[in-house]
């Protein structure tokens, strides 16, 4: 949780005025995350739910890193939570970067995808889709030579795009 920390840390979250959080200050950092993805009044129960989630898993997994009486399945508990944050926070800042908390202009549908409404057809001009990196023929071979192994259930990744 740490490392995630350090790579969700950016001066751009703090407020004007404000200080910025410790490197390692994960609840610190995740909440100014929170916060910025998750502006608006429609978004206070998805901040409070997260902001409670954080805490809560920072204490936990802060607990399981000194528990002398802990067991395997605490280990497995533990993972299973650190990956339901993780997931929480993908899918808070996915859904930032998508659009998704906009209605649409035409008919009113939460229906958004990727710009467009996916109820009445409607498309938003000032959708600017999230930026991709194409690989070279290099990176694409190098990763194409050596099996892959999916490390959970998700096969098939799709951008927003996809939904159009």
């Amino acid at each position: 949780m740490v490392t995630y920390a350090d790579e969700v840390a950016d001066d751009a979250l703090i407020p004007e005025g404000g200080d910025a959080p410790k490197a390692a200050d994960v609840v610190g950092w995740t909440n100014l995350l929170i916060a910025d993805q998750a502006e608006g009044p429609s978004s206070k129960q998805l901040r409070s739910y997260s902001t409670k989630l954080t805490r809560e898993t920072w204490d936990y997994v802060n607990w399981l890193t000194h528990a002398k009486n802990a067991i395997a399945y605490d280990a497995h508990i533990g993972v299973a939570v650190v990956s339901h944050f993780l997931s929480m926070i993908t899918a808070i800042c996915l859904r930032a970067a998508t659009g998704a908390r906009s209605r649409c202009e035409s008919c009113g549908s939460y229906r958004m995808v990727a710009g467009a409404c996916i109820r009445c057809g409607w498309d938003d001009p000032d959708y600017v889709a999230p930026a991709s990196r194409e690989l070279t023929e290099e990176e694409l071979a190098a990763r194409l030579e050596k099996p892959c192994v999916p490390s959970s259930d998700i096969s098939t990744f799709m951008s927003p795009d996809d939904h159009r």
